[in-house]
């Protein structure tokens, strides 16, 4: 029997734990995303045939140019769970007889929310690179080796990799003279090309030109934070070019050779491992420590269906609820407000609870903090229940991690919510020691906050008590945000 009881127990717990994390499984705040753009498309080894003309000129056309890689960032996303791991161009198609070129291959653009930082983590070489890596180095070499399938065999390989040849021909070519000036002709290409990229600003070169390869010790500088929304006239960020087209065979036409038998492959894409970290950006953070009742608070402000529980750790990752108001900065969503258009709103975000040491990042703590960072306001909200004697030291553990991860973030602190006050002014806890623990709250915030004042609010979430005293205060310190939110609206 009590064997029975204690699988019964084990499976509730898991069963409740399954619930607790239902919605945090689609919450994903950094992933790695492999980029690969597109490779080119080669070039084509074909004659001009046509009624009486048996031997027409040489007529291979073009490789189109591989898709690129962009990254977007998309007001409608609120997470990475939905973001590739793999971001891949379409390659250039092949070009074809008749001088008919391939079609350039079509671009990928990564979709990610507003909010997130894409770093460079460094380039990688793909197998195309790889593959012809040896003979291009060769190729600009001061002193030529000589290629021999038995003697160099993976240098005689990387040129084939570079290489297109009439059916049959292929040994022919590479013994004939004007092998030679074909080679030259490439060199000249590559050139131009590696020209051209040189020359581009650095807003038109992509982001695995401005890498270092991923082997290198040292580290990659190059990210972007995407927080803005990109607007809808831009393709984006380029991240990674597509490779260039081959050449066809009339690009080695000589005057002592008209048929030349030849033609190149098309260029590799760029590749490079980027990081993507997602802050939650917001117009107020609520931040506290674990079972606060910041849900419950945001539950009160917004529609937002936030967990909260008689336990810590209730919210594993950042909740948004959009507090709504009309033009006398009410708050529309509460219980029996008047029926009045909505002139503007706020994002207002419920922070996972921190821990000491969460700038240490103990626990989970720079996964949440990284949110934190995103927030226009915070505000602090503390439990001042019986079982909490001293809720000043909470705060003061907050400003520690916050000012530890980034130097100056508890100078957004706008006001502190002390919850839970239906807990006082009971009999457990005479209303005379109630107004004395608020001010005495309220003085060691002073002190903590000193020279600047943050008004300390008292409130009870879970009955919704005093919690239009909150609404006031946010609708002051977001009046320039509303009164814009009005104009667009009005427009």
């Amino acid at each position: 029997m009590a064997v029975s009881i204690t699988l019964e127990l084990e499976q509730a717990r898991r069963k409740a734990s399954d619930f607790r994390n239902r919605k945090s499984r689609h919450f994903i705040d950094h992933i790695l995303v492999q980029v690969q753009a597109g490779h080119g498309g080669d070039g084509c080894v074909a004659f001009h045939r046509e009624k009486f003309v048996e031997m027409g000129p040489a007529a291979g056309g073009n490789g189109g140019a591989g898709g690129s890689v962009f990254v977007r960032a998309d007001p409608s996303l609120h997470s990475l769970a939905r973001v590739s791991k793999q971001a891949i161009g379409k390659n250039g198609g092949h070009g074809r007889g008749d001088w008919l070129h391939g079609r350039t291959g079509e671009t990928f653009t990564l979709h990610v929310p507003v909010g997130t930082t894409v770093k460079s983590l460094g380039r990688t070489q793909n197998e195309r690179e790889e593959a012809v890596a040896e003979y291009l180095e060769d190729l600009f070499a001061t002193r030529r080796s000589k290629i021999d399938i038995e003697e160099t065999p993976s240098l005689h390989a990387s040129r084939s990799a570079v290489w297109r040849h009439f059916p049959r021909y292929e040994d022919e070519n590479y013994v004939r003279s004007h092998f030679a000036s074909a080679e030259q002709k490439l060199q000249s290409e590559i050139r131009a090309e590696r020209k051209i990229e040189r020359s581009r600003r650095a807003e038109e070169r992509s982001a695995a030109s401005l890498s270092r390869h991923l082997d290198e010790s040292e580290s990659n500088e190059w990210s972007i934070d995407l927080a803005k929304p990109t607007p809808p006239d831009s393709p984006g960020i380029l991240l990674a070019r597509g490779g260039n087209g081959g050449l066809g065979n009339p690009h080695f036409v000589l005057d002592q050779y008209r048929s030349p038998k030849v033609a190149t492959r098309g260029g590799p894409g760029e590749s490079l491992l980027v990081s993507l970290e997602y802050k939650q950006p917001s117009d107020v953070g609520l931040v506290g420590l674990p079972n606060a009742g910041k849900s419950t608070l945001l539950r009160c402000l917004s529609r937002a269906d936030a967990e909260v529980g008689d336990y810590s750790f209730t919210t594993l990752h950042p909740n948004l609820g959009v507090m709504r108001l009309d033009e006398q900065g009410q708050h529309i969503d509460a219980p029996g407000a008047s029926d009045q258009p909505e002139v503007a709103r706020l994002t207002v975000a419920d922070m996972p609870g921190l821990v000491d040491e969460a700038s240490q990042n103990r626990g989970l703590g720079h996964d949440f903090l990284r949110h934190i960072e995103r927030c226009g306001q915070l505000v602090y909200v503390v439990d001042i229940g019986p079982t909490n004697t001293l809720p000043s030291q909470d705060i003061a553990i907050l400003n520690r991690e916050l000012d530890a991860y980034r130097p100056g973030l508890s100078d957004r602190v706008a006001f502190v919510v002390a919850n839970k006050a239906d807990l006082l002014g009971t009999d457990a806890v005479p209303v005379a020691e109630a107004q004395a623990k608020l001010a005495r709250l309220q003085k060691d915030v002073d002190l903590l906050f000193a020279p600047r004042k943050v008004t300390v609010i008292p409130v009870a979430a879970k009955y919704r008590q005093n919690v239009q005293r909150v609404v006031q205060m946010l609708n002051a310190l977001q009046t320039p945000h509303l009164h814009t939110s009005r104009q667009s609206r009005t427009t």
